[in-house]
């Protein structure tokens, strides 16, 4: 109950599948919470959840350089440090290049790839400051491969996943001597509402049926992972248990990678 002990720890898209079930795990180990997403909704949810946490919550768009800021500035202002930063956010997307629209790929773009980079832009101040500091960014399975998903490419979402396993790389160089470690996971197939919010009109069926034929097809282990699986890694990664471990990817995907 006290691996994160009065850590001042950031999640963003905290406020729901991995994100939240990462400030769960996170509260039960005694952090103290910035949970930041772009929907209130969820956000004062999992506040609820939290009652008997030290928690704020920031609701804004991670692609925007304010919400950042701001989430940076609520850590330090009200915890007085920045311990922890998870870079949660991420937005599936799948849809052949020769159909993909210039305005779909730069959102996508903001949104998994400069919403980390500013994410880790303003928290690192505060961690070079204290000269420590521990930062996990979510990146995918899909960053390594090539792969389909009902016949049509995933090659943007892909690409974005690569780019921030490659952010948590360099920045894992370029700030260990700071007392800083930085490392990204891999999750699989994991059910979270990813496909529901890229495609709203999915039943409740549909989305579980799409779930597990990606599990049957590509996962070893034969099913797909659930949140908390992923969470107890970054939990993990973020804590002094992981006190050598940096510049490395964590593949939690049940296989995946391994077939």
């Amino acid at each position: 109950m006290s691996k994160l002990k009065g850590k001042v720890s950031v999640i963003t898209g905290a406020g729901s599948g991995i994100g939240k079930a990462t400030a769960l795990a996170f509260a039960t180990e005694g952090a103290r919470l910035v949970l930041c997403d772009n929907r209130p909704d969820y956000l004062h949810e999992l506040s609820s959840m939290l009652s008997d946490v030290e928690h704020s919550i920031v609701v804004g768009d991670v692609a925007n350089e304010r919400t950042s800021i701001e989430v940076a500035k609520v850590a330090r202002d009200r915890f007085g440090s920045l311990d922890v930063m998870i870079g949660g956010v991420g937005m599936m997307f799948y849809k052949d290049i020769t159909d993909v629209t210039v305005e779909e790929f730069d959102r996508l773009v903001a949104v998994n790839v400069r919403g980390m980079f500013l994410a880790c832009k303003h928290a690192i101040p505060a961690m070079l400051d204290q000269k420590s500091g521990s930062i996990v960014i979510v990146s995918s399975g899909s960053a390594f491969r090539g792969q389909e998903f009902g016949g049509v490419s995933t090659f943007a979402y892909n690409l974005t996943k690569a780019a921030v396993r490659q952010l948590a790389t360099s920045l894992a160089t370029r700030y260990a001597r700071d007392g800083i470690r930085v490392n990204a996971v891999a999750p699989g197939v994991t059910r979270t509402n990813q496909l529901r919010h890229f495609i709203p009109a999915l039943s409740d069926g549909e989305q579980e049926t799409m779930f597990r034929d990606a599990a049957a097809s590509t996962t070893p282990l034969g099913r797909y992972g659930e949140p908390d699986e992923i969470a107890r890694a970054i939990l993990f990664l973020a804590s002094d248990d992981a006190s050598f471990v940096t510049g490395t990817t964590l593949a939690v995907d049940g296989g995946l990678l391994a077939r």
